[in-house]
């Protein structure tokens, strides 16, 4: 980043910490329109409408732009980004539109599909793994399930040691998915 993207992104800080929303809004504009190619910029943006101003109309739009640009640039990071935006376990969804979340939810579940079967085996457990959180939060706990299992499998085949806080992470959430899932089959006899 050269000193004038810095800078802004020191303005942007400045204006969070001292919860000057609307100041930092106009920056976050200002920079999205220098550096449109920030994934950052756009997920900062997203939490200050979303968590901090509780705009969920604002919210929603800025996070079908961030899908569909997504979608547009066949980033995995982006796509990534995106569906941690829509589907992040620790925030608060309960004003969102449900039907948004599951509509960008579909549309960045469908690329990632068809994109993660040329990916290396980490990208693919990546992949794997946000849309199991997608498929669990819309109540196809089987197929969460599934792409749970499929991650945990890629992963323990990875080389990498850092794989093995990762690991333990993914086993534990699918540990809760398929206690979810026997809990609804017995509700269900």
């Amino acid at each position: 980043m050269d000193a004038a993207g810095q800078s802004l992104i020191d303005r942007i800080w400045a204006a969070i910490e001292a919860k000057d929303w609307k100041t930092a809004l106009s920056l976050l504009q200002d920079g999205i329109s220098v550096m449109p190619d920030s994934l950052y910029l756009f997920q900062l943006y997203a939490d200050i409408l979303i968590d901090e101003l509780q705009d969920m109309e604002a919210g929603c739009l800025m996070l079908r732009k961030f899908v569909r640009l997504a979608i547009e640039r066949d980033s995995k990071d982006w796509l990534l980004g995106a569906m941690h935006q829509l589907f992040d376990s620790s925030r608060d969804y309960s004003r969102f539109p449900f039907g948004e979340r599951l509509s960008m939810g579909k549309a960045l579940s469908e690329h990632m599909l068809t994109l993660c079967q040329w990916e290396n085996a980490h990208s693919r457990a990546e992949y794997y793994q946000a849309m199991a959180y997608f498929f669990h939060e819309v109540g196809n706990n089987i197929v969460a399930v599934e792409l749970f299992e499929m991650t945990v499998t890629l992963v323990k085949g990875l080389p990498i040691q850092d794989e093995v806080k990762w690991l333990a992470r993914l086993q534990k959430t699918l540990a809760e998915y398929k206690c979810h899932e026997a809990v609804r089959a017995e509700l269900l006899c």
